[in-house]
Protein backbone atom coordinates (compact mmCIF):
# COMPACT_ATOMS: atom_id res chain seq x y z
CA UNK A 1 0.00 0.00 0.00
CA UNK A 2 2.91 2.24 0.09
CA UNK A 3 1.22 3.43 3.26
CA UNK A 4 -1.01 5.69 1.29
CA UNK A 5 -4.62 6.63 1.36
CA UNK A 6 -7.12 9.00 0.57
CA UNK A 7 -10.22 11.07 0.85
CA UNK A 8 -12.57 12.55 -1.16
CA UNK A 9 -15.84 14.89 -0.67
CA UNK A 10 -18.19 15.29 -3.20
CA UNK A 11 -20.45 18.04 -1.51
CA UNK A 12 -24.18 18.56 -2.37
CA UNK A 13 -27.16 16.75 -4.10
CA UNK A 14 -26.16 15.11 -7.08
CA UNK A 15 -22.97 16.87 -6.90
CA UNK A 16 -20.88 16.47 -10.47
CA UNK A 17 -17.50 15.75 -9.93
CA UNK A 18 -15.52 19.39 -9.19
CA UNK A 19 -12.02 20.32 -7.86
CA UNK A 20 -12.16 23.08 -5.52
CA UNK A 21 -8.74 24.08 -4.80
CA UNK A 22 -9.09 26.35 -1.81
CA UNK A 23 -11.26 23.47 -0.05
CA UNK A 24 -8.44 20.50 0.20
CA UNK A 25 -5.90 19.23 2.91
CA UNK A 26 -3.43 16.75 3.34
CA UNK A 27 -1.59 15.07 5.87
CA UNK A 28 2.12 13.40 5.76
CA UNK A 29 3.75 11.59 8.14
CA UNK A 30 6.87 9.80 8.24
CA UNK A 31 6.12 6.55 10.59
CA UNK A 32 7.21 2.91 10.96
CA UNK A 33 4.16 1.45 10.74
CA UNK A 34 4.13 -0.45 7.88
CA UNK A 35 7.46 -1.34 6.56
CA UNK A 36 10.01 -3.87 5.00
CA UNK A 37 13.44 -4.16 6.35
CA UNK A 38 14.20 -7.31 4.73
CA UNK A 39 13.46 -7.52 1.02
CA UNK A 40 14.48 -11.22 0.91
CA UNK A 41 11.23 -11.66 3.12
CA UNK A 42 7.86 -11.82 1.18
CA UNK A 43 5.93 -9.92 3.76
CA UNK A 44 6.22 -6.37 5.91
CA UNK A 45 6.74 -5.68 9.39
CA UNK A 46 3.51 -4.38 10.60
CA UNK A 47 2.56 -2.18 13.96
CA UNK A 48 -0.73 -3.19 13.54
CA UNK A 49 -2.12 -0.66 16.32
CA UNK A 50 0.11 2.16 15.87
CA UNK A 51 -1.14 2.07 11.50
CA UNK A 52 -4.82 2.22 13.52
CA UNK A 53 -3.55 5.66 15.65
CA UNK A 54 -2.12 6.59 12.13
CA UNK A 55 -5.24 6.29 10.51
CA UNK A 56 -7.07 8.22 12.80
CA UNK A 57 -4.45 10.65 13.40
CA UNK A 58 -4.20 11.58 8.87
CA UNK A 59 -8.48 11.63 8.81
CA UNK A 60 -8.48 13.90 11.74
CA UNK A 61 -5.64 16.33 10.78
CA UNK A 62 -7.11 16.56 6.70
CA UNK A 63 -10.64 16.39 8.53
CA UNK A 64 -9.91 19.68 10.78
CA UNK A 65 -7.81 21.19 7.94
CA UNK A 66 -10.54 20.64 5.35
CA UNK A 67 -13.20 22.22 8.15
CA UNK A 68 -11.13 25.66 8.47
CA UNK A 69 -11.29 26.09 5.12
CA UNK A 70 -15.03 25.41 4.40
CA UNK A 71 -16.34 26.69 7.14
CA UNK A 72 -15.46 29.59 6.18
CA UNK A 73 -17.83 29.73 3.18
CA UNK A 74 -20.96 27.66 5.15
CA UNK A 75 -20.45 27.88 8.97
CA UNK A 76 -22.94 25.12 9.63
CA UNK A 77 -20.33 22.31 7.66
CA UNK A 78 -19.99 19.10 9.61
CA UNK A 79 -19.55 15.11 9.47
CA UNK A 80 -23.42 14.53 8.20
CA UNK A 81 -23.43 17.26 5.48
CA UNK A 82 -21.91 15.68 2.30
CA UNK A 83 -24.47 13.23 0.87
CA UNK A 84 -21.35 10.70 0.70
CA UNK A 85 -17.68 10.07 1.90
CA UNK A 86 -15.19 7.53 0.27
CA UNK A 87 -12.64 6.55 2.21
CA UNK A 88 -8.89 4.41 1.83
CA UNK A 89 -10.57 0.63 3.42
CA UNK A 90 -8.03 -1.39 4.47
CA UNK A 91 -10.73 -2.88 6.28
CA UNK A 92 -14.20 -2.20 7.13
CA UNK A 93 -14.31 -1.51 10.85
CA UNK A 94 -11.70 0.93 11.02
CA UNK A 95 -13.92 3.27 8.59
CA UNK A 96 -16.82 2.71 10.56
CA UNK A 97 -14.86 3.83 13.56
CA UNK A 98 -12.86 6.39 11.42
CA UNK A 99 -16.29 8.10 10.43
CA UNK A 100 -17.10 8.34 14.29
CA UNK A 101 -14.60 10.08 15.05
CA UNK A 102 -15.59 12.90 13.20
CA UNK A 103 -18.45 13.44 15.01
CA UNK A 104 -15.99 13.94 17.92
CA UNK A 105 -14.06 16.28 15.84
CA UNK A 106 -17.10 18.53 15.23
CA UNK A 107 -18.38 18.11 18.89
CA UNK A 108 -14.97 19.48 20.17
CA UNK A 109 -14.95 21.70 17.40
CA UNK A 110 -18.42 23.41 18.72
CA UNK A 111 -17.40 22.63 22.33
CA UNK A 112 -13.99 25.02 21.86
CA UNK A 113 -16.07 27.70 20.15
CA UNK A 114 -18.53 27.65 23.25
CA UNK A 115 -16.23 27.71 25.84
CA UNK A 116 -14.57 30.68 24.20
CA UNK A 117 -17.12 32.84 24.07
CA UNK A 118 -18.29 31.58 27.65
CA UNK A 119 -21.78 30.53 26.15
CA UNK A 120 -22.21 26.68 27.21
CA UNK A 121 -23.11 23.99 24.46
CA UNK A 122 -26.22 22.40 24.66
CA UNK A 123 -25.30 19.03 24.92
CA UNK A 124 -27.63 17.99 21.85
CA UNK A 125 -25.32 19.73 19.54
CA UNK A 126 -22.23 17.68 21.66
CA UNK A 127 -24.22 14.04 20.47
CA UNK A 128 -23.58 12.85 24.49
CA UNK A 129 -20.47 13.45 24.46
CA UNK A 130 -18.94 13.87 27.80
CA UNK A 131 -17.34 16.93 28.29
CA UNK A 132 -14.10 15.08 29.76
CA UNK A 133 -13.92 13.54 25.97
CA UNK A 134 -13.84 16.71 24.36
CA UNK A 135 -11.15 18.27 27.13
CA UNK A 136 -8.97 15.72 26.94
CA UNK A 137 -5.86 15.81 24.13
CA UNK A 138 -7.26 13.73 21.22
CA UNK A 139 -4.33 11.41 21.04
CA UNK A 140 -5.60 10.08 24.93
CA UNK A 141 -9.20 9.38 23.01
CA UNK A 142 -7.90 6.59 20.80
CA UNK A 143 -8.15 3.65 23.10
CA UNK A 144 -11.45 4.29 24.87
CA UNK A 145 -13.91 2.06 24.33
CA UNK A 146 -17.15 3.72 26.17
CA UNK A 147 -16.29 6.66 23.67
CA UNK A 148 -15.78 4.67 20.57
CA UNK A 149 -19.20 2.89 21.84
CA UNK A 150 -20.77 6.42 21.92
CA UNK A 151 -19.77 7.49 18.49
CA UNK A 152 -20.84 4.73 17.15
CA UNK A 153 -24.47 4.72 18.17
CA UNK A 154 -24.29 8.73 17.46
CA UNK A 155 -23.21 7.68 14.07
CA UNK A 156 -24.28 4.97 12.61
CA UNK A 157 -27.18 6.49 10.74
CA UNK A 158 -25.54 8.82 8.80
CA UNK A 159 -22.42 5.57 8.70
CA UNK A 160 -25.27 3.47 6.33
CA UNK A 161 -26.50 6.86 4.62
CA UNK A 162 -22.86 7.95 3.88
CA UNK A 163 -20.31 5.66 3.73
CA UNK A 164 -22.17 1.90 3.30
CA UNK A 165 -22.57 2.28 -0.61
CA UNK A 166 -18.83 3.41 -1.14
CA UNK A 167 -17.20 0.61 1.16
CA UNK A 168 -19.44 -2.40 0.08
CA UNK A 169 -16.23 -4.02 -1.19
CA UNK A 170 -14.71 -3.88 2.14
CA UNK A 171 -17.66 -5.65 4.02
CA UNK A 172 -17.09 -8.61 1.13
CA UNK A 173 -13.90 -8.97 1.34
Amino acid sequence: TSGAGAVAFLIGRDAPLSFQGQHKATHAKNTWDFFKPDHSVEYPTVNGKLSQVCYYQALEDCYERFCQKVLKDDESFHAAKPDYWVFHAPYNKLVQKSYARLFLVDARRRYKSTTSTTKETPAAELNNIKEEWLQKPIEETYEDKELEKVLKQVSSADYKKRLSDANAASVVV
